[in-house]
């Protein structure tokens, strides 16, 4: 005998045992609507303001909690506050000026304060002259950049009180990104070299 089940049943089954919890999701860039939530409203700041301003002489302290964590897209662990703002700027230092432009975000709320899971393309500029054959790529809004480098990311940021944005700090940053593109024209515009990547 073929026994058939909805699909509004098989949720109905699921929920029963598995824990549930609301989430914000979002799709596309930051807007009006992200800004209602105290997490994005701050990420969307640090990240235009900050981050892809190239910043990187601001205090780790406005920003990060004593004890964050950096998950790179290697596996390394960094830990500290003021250790791992040092290798977010490292990663993204070769690139003379960048935008970041998310497209999808999962927000809930926890006992310290928010997590997300979001996906975003960076799109940024690099130093030297285009090599033969260089193409560049747009962004969402037509802007032309030379490398566009997307990835997963995952934040955690905690309310603490007198912080200097929002009252909120991030204590974790773990990023999936694909540095390929960036990597294969930093070689051909002759700004790395195979022996700096092991390869010679």
């Amino acid at each position: 005998m073929l026994i058939k089940h909805s699909h509004t049943a098989t949720q109905k089954a699921m929920s029963r045992f598995i824990p549930t919890k609301p989430a914000f999701v979002h799709y596309g860039d930051w807007d009006d609507t992200t800004r209602k939530d105290p997490s994005q409203k701050w990420q969307e700041r640090i990240t235009h303001d900050i981050f892809d301003s190239h910043k990187w002489d601001t205090p780790y302290s406005d920003m990060q909690t004593d004890d964050a964590t950096l998950l790179k897209p290697d596996g390394t662990h960094v830990h500290g506050g003021k250790a791992s703002w040092a290798a977010i700027a490292e990663l993204f230092l070769p690139l003379t000026s960048q935008i970041t432009i998310p497209f999808y975000m999962v927000v809930t709320e926890t006992e310290y304060g928010w997590e997300m899971i979001g996906t975003a393309n960076i799109f940024g500029n690099l130093p030297g002259e285009p090599a033969a054959g260089e193409v560049k790529v747009k962004d969402d809004y037509g802007k032309e950049w030379d490398v566009k480098i997307s990835g997963g990311f995952r934040f955690q940021y905690r309310k603490v009180d007198g912080a200097k944005y929002d009252g909120i700090l991030c204590q974790l940053i773990q990023m999936f990104t694909d540095s390929g593109p960036m990597v294969t024209k930093m070689l051909k515009r002759g700004l790395l070299k195979p022996g700096d990547l092991g390869l010679a």
